[in-house]
Parts: structure tokens; sequence; C-alpha cells
């Protein structure tokens, strides 16, 4: 009962409806992707929601410890620990946090058909980790500013450090909000420091916030601490992502393969596992024709991370849900065609215009490996098109001259290489 009439007396009443409301109305706006099946897009959607959720914490927060102020709990010797007093304030805020998460990450598991994985914990952890050093934040500006101020300023302090930073020029500030947003997938797992970066910032607010609230006489003193505790644990967080660019930093995923021995050996995500059968029946159609136009016979077909290292008999899969037996028949016929990323050649001007377009490479590859000329015309243009069936006039060892060639345009940045191919 002490517990329910503190809620009653508490913030709680009107706050509670205010947060979860906002908690339903981001998850609804978050949650407008496809039902992927992936436990990590559970974690990603309930991130994108999380948005304002952490500055409105630290308000109510900030408005609880108003409440303690006006009291004068912190000028009177008070008759139990301090640490303890400010548990007890802040428990109506805990459960509402308890609350908004279970909407959130329920919400985003329901969406996406799928809980999260234990490999999400970390990630799960950092936002958790968030509100946490939110509510202390909060609750040290209640403590040292009035109720009035307190809430707002705190409030609208922490929504612009979650806002402004995704809208800058320079990509580390945005990485350090511990909103990550940009989730792992089947092939690539978050990077252990871009989770650790944020955790490091927020823990040394939260020192540094404990250390202003220290019964010391000089006000001086304690700003002086307090910001050299922001400081040791800012310049280490920056320095962990300072390179890491406008998305959030991936490794390769590990393990987590499911296999059709072959041959060829077909390897795909375990979430993936009910594609092997159309895997195996369109690397039956594909590669007869792939390796009568020159091109070895691959001793592994994998969808694997971009930036994981294969060996040269390895195929690197691309693929993604819905699979028809028309994507899985592209996805193999197309495995060797480079993926271009722009940021790979960072010398290149941004007005660029001469790199090669992998769309011939791709229409060629296609109509190699098998697929219906109707379909490969309607994916691609009449100029793409009538290109390639001139390229197919020739013979095969021409033919993948010019393959190889639109290849190493593909993976290179010198523009002399881009002309050569075009020709």
């Amino acid at each position: 009962m002490g517990f329910l009439n503190a809620l009653r007396r508490s913030s709680f009443p009107w706050a509670a409806p205010v947060l979860i409301g906002l908690a339903l109305f981001y998850m609804s706006v978050a949650s407008n992707g496809p039902r992927t099946g992936f436990g990590g897009d559970a974690v990603s959607n309930a991130a994108l929601a999380m948005g304002p959720i952490p500055a409105a914490f630290a308000a109510v927060a900030a408005w609880e410890a108003g409440r303690l102020r006006a009291g004068q709990v912190w000028v009177l010797t008070p008759s139990r620990h301090r640490y303890r007093i400010a548990l007890e304030a802040m428990s109506p805020v805990l459960v509402l946090a308890v609350l908004v998460d279970i909407i959130l990450f329920v919400g985003a598991s329901l969406h996406v058909s799928a809980a999260p994985r234990s490999e999400d914990l970390p990630h799960v952890a950092t936002l958790l980790a968030v509100q946490a050093a939110s509510v202390v934040i909060g609750f040290g500006a209640g403590s040292g500013l009035p109720r009035p101020l307190a809430a707002p300023l705190v409030g609208l302090a922490l929504l612009l450090w979650s806002a402004v930073p995704p809208s800058l020029e320079t990509p580390w500030p945005r990485h350090l909000t511990g909103l990550v947003g940009e989730g792992p997938t089947v092939t690539d797992s978050l990077a252990p420091h871009a989770l650790l970066a944020p955790v490091m910032l927020y823990l040394g607010a939260v020192v540094a916030v404990m250390v202003a609230c220290t019964p010391l006489r000089s006000r001086l003193l304690r700003a002086a601490l307090a910001a050299l505790c922001l400081t040791i644990a800012a310049v280490p967080a920056q320095a962990m992502v300072a390179d890491d660019g406008y998305v959030t930093a991936t490794v390769p995923r590990t393990g987590h393969q499911s296999c059709d021995e072959g041959p060829p050996r077909i390897c795909v995500p375990e979430e993936y596992a009910d594609m092997l059968p159309q895997l195996r029946s369109a690397a039956e159609t594909a590669l007869p024709g792939l390796v009568a136009a020159g091109f070895d016979r691959p001793d592994v077909l994998a969808h694997v991370s971009q930036d994981a290292a294969v060996s040269p008999d390895t195929w690197r899969l691309h693929l993604e849900r819905p699979l028809t037996d028309t994507r899985a028949l592209s996805a193999v016929a197309t495995a060797l065609v480079p993926v271009q990323r722009w940021e790979d050649c960072p010398d290149l001007p941004d007005d660029y215009a001469g790199r090669v377009s992998p769309g011939p490479l791709t229409a060629w590859m296609r109509l190699t490996g098998g697929m219906d000329e109707n379909t490969v015309a309607k994916a691609h243009s009449d100029a793409t098109v009538q290109w390639v069936e001139e390229i197919r006039t020739r013979s095969l060892e021409r033919q993948k001259q010019w393959a190889d060639a639109q290849m190493r345009a593909l993976r290179s940045c010198d523009p002399d290489v881009h002309e050569e191919a075009r020709r």
C-alpha cells in the first residue's frame, strides 16, 4: 500500500499516460517496415521508437527531484542515506520506464514477428543504460535547479542531444547518443565499440552529476570536478567512433549458418534456412550457363557479410525476403557482380559521373545464367538491353573478356579503367 500511495502522490498518474501515448505513437511510426522475422530488427525498431523517451524520463526525474528539493531533504539531516531516499523518490520513474520498455520491445517484436536474440543483449543493454543515465541526469538537474525550470530544461537538452547530432555534417556525434537506429543484419553484427562509446559517455555524465551533487562547500570545485569527469569519459568515447562515418559500424557475423552440402555447398544465415531448396534449384539452372561462358564452377555459394573475407572459389550471394524462384535464380546468376559502394573511392569527386554501372553486367549474367529474356528486359532499361544483346552476339571468349572488364571497372577507382569498360 505504501508503494501505491507513493505512486499516487508522485508524477506517475499524469506522466504515465503521456509517455505511454508517446511510446505508442513513435512505435507506430517506426514499425512501418516488413515482417522480417529477424530478432535484430525488433531491437532496431524499438531503438528508433525510443528517440524522445530518455529525455522524457529525465524531465520526470527532474520533477521528482524537485519535490525533494522543495521539502529541503538535501538540506536537512536525513535519517536514511541520501541514495536510498533518491531511489525511493525515483521509483515512479523506474516503474514508468519498465512499462514503456515493455510496450516498445513487445510492440517491435510483434511487428517483425520475432523476439530479440541473445546476440542483441548488448544492444538492449546500451538502450537501457541510456535511459538509466538520463534518469540520473534529470535527478541531478532537479536537485540543483528550481523544479519549474529543471524539468523542461533537462528534457529539452536531452531531446536536442538525441535529435540534432544525426543531422550534423560531422558524423561522429550521432554515434554517441546511444540510440543506435541502424541495427544488425543477418550477415553483420553491431561493432562492440559502437555500443561501448555512448555507454562510456553517459557513464561519465552520471559520475559528473553525482560529483556535482556532493556536499562540497565550493561550488566552483564541484563544477570543475564534474567537468573533469565528463571530459575523461568523452575523449575516449569520441575517439572510438571518430572514423565510423555516417552509418553505425558493424562487424561480420560469425557462425549461425545453415548449409546445403551440395555440390556446390550453399550456406545462408540460419534465419534464411528455408531458402536453401530454392537456391539449390537456382544453382542447378544458372551454373551450367555461367561455366560454359568461362567462369570457374564455385565450390561454395554463401550469403555472408560484404566485409567478410571469402576464398576465390566462393561466390557471395545477396539475398533478401521475400525470395521468389526468379529472385533466387538472379541471386545465383549475379553472385559475381561486385557491389559498388561510393565510399570505397573517397578520392573521386562527388560529381564524378564516369563510374561504370553494374546494370549491363547484371543483365548479361542473368541471361547467361538462364533467366527469361522478358523478365530481364523488364528489370533493365532499353539501352542496357540493346547493349547486352549486342554483346551476346559475340563469341563466348569475347563475352567473357567484356564481363571481366566490367568487373574490373566496378572494383576500381581508376577513371582510366572506367573509360576502358565503357568501350
